[in-house]
């Protein structure tokens, strides 16, 4: 029997965790998402390995209340700062709605866990969905290089198959087939620039803990972490600014370095007031204009490097000679 002078409880908050590899695309996903209308207030955690958070600061609406996590990943060694953080969140109040950007070598499973195993938060939120970002032209490799790439696409209620410009019709068919094989109960989508109707992929009460455990049966293991201690970060911080010529040239060398999966950050190049933003997923890179550096605005450049056996002191070195 219900007490009738008892107070209707307060529906609980759904929580939405953006994963997919390194350079997929889920901060752009982010971005896109608190550009639309859609009548939600968000709160944002952003979790990223390196000691330099760059997705934090490239979020583009600074209304959103944004908690950074770095220099360490949310699935293992920080775990207990994302309940801490969401604890936090919630006494605090003012949204409606929580995304998650894990790191790029996140599993998943431990970050799920979180809101099913931890009483302290099952009262007030609730896991919606996985969404997972995948590089339609880069997954292959990244899977074969990595098993974390594979376990962010099968736990994910969600797969938005991203950067479909780059690859063609057959490409595509072949890694839709890839995903479907192993999560053949995700619904898929295919995306550019991470763009999908919102509609259909937030506040669907999608995530279902069965089929995870269909997929992996140690899923609610407490003890079942998966750590991944051959990938490093290495960041770099300059208050000296960069020539782009230089740098252009850095960037074409390491084009050819197939140690480094994700390289990304922001610089300050000399005579010109506008940053630059650098993008790198394997051997592609991007660099191009962003906005204009604001008025008393410290123009430090900071960039991270992710992969495997990278050596700090010889990238070190390779910016140094960048600056100008």
């Amino acid at each position: 029997m219900t007490d009738s002078n008892s107070a209707p409880s307060k529906p609980r908050i759904p929580v939405t965790i953006l994963t997919g590899f390194l350079g997929a695309g889920k901060t752009t996903l982010l971005n896109y998402i608190l550009q639309q209308q859609h009548g939600y207030k968000f709160a944002i955690i952003v979790n990223e390995i390196g000691e330099i958070g760059i997705d934090g600061q490239l979020v583009e609406n600074a209304r959103e209340e944004i908690v950074q996590m770095n220099n360490g990943c949310v699935c293992c060694t920080v775990r207990t700062d994302l309940i801490k953080s969401v604890q936090a969140l919630v006494r605090r109040g003012g949204f409606d709605y929580l995304l998650i950007e894990t790191t790029g070598i996140a599993d998943p499973g431990p970050v799920a866990q979180t809101f099913l195993n931890i009483p302290q938060l099952q009262q007030y939120v609730q896991l919606d969905s996985i969404i997972t970002v995948v590089d339609a032209e880069q997954i292959e490799k990244q899977m074969l290089e990595v098993e974390t790439a594979r376990e962010q696409i099968a736990m994910a209620d969600f797969l938005l198959i991203n950067k479909t410009d780059l690859v063609d019709e057959a490409h595509l068919a072949r890694i839709e087939a890839l995903t479907s094989a192993l999560n053949p109960h995700a619904q898929s989508f295919r995306t550019n620039r991470a763009q999908i109707n919102l509609k259909e992929v937030l506040d669907m009460a999608a995530f279902d803990v069965d089929r995870k455990l269909a997929v992996d049966p140690k899923f609610l293991d407490e003890l079942n972490y998966r750590h991944h201690h051959e990938i490093q970060s290495c960041a770099f911080t300059f208050d000296q600014p960069f020539g782009v010529d230089r740098f252009e040239a850095f960037v074409a060398e390491l084009s050819l370095n197939a140690k480094i999966f994700r390289s990304k950050g922001f610089l300050s190049i000399a005579g010109n007031p506008r940053r630059v933003l650098f993008h790198g997923v394997n051997n592609r890179f991007t660099i191009f204009w962003d906005r204009l550096w604001e008025k008393g605005e410290t123009r430090t450049s900071q960039m991270v490097f992710i992969g495997k056996n990278l050596d700090k002191a010889n990238l070190n070195k390779a910016l140094v000679r960048c600056l100008a």
